[in-house]
């Protein structure tokens, strides 16, 4: 990238791959078909990854950063125009606001849908942990339609939809990441890949309808996500909720109503989701049985893990494992 003056800070780079990016994506003057690709290596006196960006077609974006940091470092940016993007913060831990209308600790394996428009955002990233980021950025001009079904109006400053990363998303970003694809192939490939995804996303909102508008407090916020990282982490015995809302220092009923209002299922049913999800993945290995897979994931009542199984899939796991056709479901 070549800059008139060498950044200072982390905030001057991270401003300067912006409006290099924006450069290419508002010339009008490019001729179509042409593909375009912006790669950055992350100077070592900040810390280690890559971020590249990929310019799809007119509207349409794709982002990937991989990044680990020495120190902490801040990003502000103003955000002047009409701005949407789907953010998969597949490993991620940062903080991050938007004037007035969030405040937030973020953790990994979720996925945002974020409308901005007139508003400065701030984003502080953590250290010494790995950055696995994944950015779509549409043009919300033409993707008028989408917002309109959202209920997100353009004249409108912020908004915020977000969901669990599948592991339908999840295959996605590693395919998007790992590709061997040249030329058109690349492009056509990497356009399919981006819109997949967003159907993959719109298909997950629909089926749990997460809210626009947060109404919890910032500092609660944290502490349910804090909850949800150590359901995780304990799946095959998970605390119960007085318990889990003693961990994370938070009332149990504000616990109860504020991981619905996040993460549009309850606690108990998020964790028969991630349950039945990593059932789902052991399954498509041969060398595990259904019995191994449902004892693995914490259900000592086979029986009552078929019936789970079947109810959310619609086939029996012993179905699912023998058919290979089953497991891109």
């Amino acid at each position: 990238m070549k800059t008139q003056t060498s950044p200072s800070t982390f905030n001057e780079y991270f401003n300067q791959i912006i409006d290099s990016n924006l450069m290419i994506h508002e010339n009008s003057s490019t001729p179509a078909g042409i593909q375009h690709e912006h790669f950055y290596q992350i100077p070592e006196k900040w810390g280690d990854g890559i971020h590249r960006t990929h310019f799809l077609r007119n509207g349409l974006e794709l982002s990937q950063s991989k990044m680990l940091f020495h120190e902490p470092v801040q990003i502000s940016r103003r955000i002047d125009k009409p701005y949407l993007e789907l953010a998969l913060n597949i490993d991620y831990s940062a903080t991050w606001s938007v004037d007035d209308f969030r405040s937030d600790r973020e953790h990994g394996g979720h996925v945002q849908l974020v409308y901005m428009n007139d508003v400065k955002i701030h984003a502080e990233i953590a250290a010494s942990n790995v950055m696995n980021h994944l950015e779509l950025r549409f043009n919300p001009l033409l993707w008028q339609e989408l917002l309109q079904e959202l209920g997100i109006r353009l004249e409108q400053s912020f908004a915020c939809i977000e969901a669990l990363i599948t592991p339908d998303m999840r295959a996605i970003a590693q395919e998007l990441s790992s590709h061997s694809y040249e030329g058109i192939t690349r492009q056509l490939f990497l356009e399919s890949k981006t819109l997949e995804l967003m159907a993959l996303f719109l298909q997950e909102i629909r089926t749990s309808p997460p809210k626009l508008s947060m109404t919890i407090k910032p500092t609660d916020v944290q502490c349910i996500h804090e909850a949800r990282d150590i359901l995780l982490r304990t799946l095959v015995q998970p605390p119960s909720l007085i318990r889990l809302a003693q961990m994370v220092h938070i009332n149990e009923q504000k616990l109860k109503n504020g991981f619905k209002e996040l993460f549009g299922t309850t606690v108990f049913g998020f964790v028969r989701q991630q349950r039945l999800e990593k059932a789902k993945q052991l399954l498509e290995q041969e060398q595990i049985s259904v019995s191994e897979a449902s004892a693995i994931v914490g259900y000592s009542n086979f029986s009552h893990f078929a019936a789970l199984f079947r109810k959310t899939y619609g086939y029996n796991p012993s179905a699912y494992r023998k058919n290979k056709n089953l497991c891109s479901l």
